[in-house]
């Protein structure tokens, strides 16, 4: 089989969400494309017969899942979803007409606005592109570029981000890791546009509400940590070059214990 233009990343639970999510991305592209899921349910009976749906079962946490799945990327491009995420009408195309707009440099990357929950007093704050600087808010570090943007969500070139190792598996949840994996990217040359086309919109879940608490004690007592006391060290250029990552996956537990038992 041909090999696909993007690869998109999911490590998911969500698995009532996953035919829409599907669904949603055959709308926001015409491109071949092959959605990757790594998760300890099984596929719904619609995803299984599909032959660009690749499935990996694993019970870790999310980014020692989002790892695993980037070892199986076969695409030019690769970005990265959650699986509450529906994605807009065309979006992905889009945003792929500006990445290849900027060039053929492998370290063009394209940063994506998103949009959380149904509250449309939140729109605003996810249009701005202060949202998405990576200095904004209580990450602040004084040895962090200020012009840096956070890669929550973006599409990049794969060449580029299997240099780069993918995610940092002592990270937990997505949210920081991201953080991490901006500060490299960034730090080795990645050269960086925020469109203004939002890519998809996830559901909101604050706090511990809903099935996020997990996430939530995460981020709070291990992942946002773990970030600070890496990059607000003055000398953090000197530890946290942390490159060849794509088999790291293998230190992080089998069972993430905070979700599984």
């Amino acid at each position: 089989m041909k090999k696909p233009e993007i690869s998109i990343i999911l490590p998911a639970i969500r698995q009532h969400k996953w035919d829409s999510l599907y669904d949603s991305i055959c709308n926001s592209t015409k491109r071949s494309f092959e959605l990757i899921i790594v998760s300890p349910y099984p596929l719904t009976s619609k995803l299984q017969d599909l032959k660009n749906v690749k499935y990996v079962k694993d019970w870790g946490s999310p980014v020692r899942a989002s790892n695993i799945a980037a070892l199986l990327c076969e695409g030019n491009l690769v970005t990265w979803a959650a699986d509450d995420a529906t994605f807009f009408q065309d979006s992905l195309d889009k945003n792929v007409d500006i990445l290849y707009s900027m060039g053929e440099d492998e370290k063009n990357v394209v940063l994506c606005k998103y949009n959380e929950g149904d509250n449309p007093n939140d729109i605003p704050t996810h249009m701005n592109p202060a949202y998405y600087k990576l200095n904004n808010g209580s990450y602040y570090s004084p040895f962090l570029d200020n012009n840096w943007f956070i890669f929550n969500v973006g599409i990049m070139y794969r060449s580029f981000f299997e240099f780069l190792g993918a995610w940092d598996s002592r990270y937990q949840g997505t949210a920081m890791s991201h953080n991490d994996f901006a500060v490299r990217a960034q730090f080795y040359g990645a050269k960086t546009v925020l469109t203004n086309i939002p890519l998809f919109k996830c559901e909101h879940m604050p706090g511990v509400s809903g099935d996020h608490a997990p996430i939530f004690e995460c981020q709070h007592g291990f992942d946002e940590p773990l970030y600070l006391n890496t990059y607000r060290n003055k000398n953090w250029t000197l530890n946290s070059h942390r490159l060849n990552l794509l088999n790291d996956w293998k230190t992080a537990d089998i069972v993430w214990k905070r979700r599984f038992k």
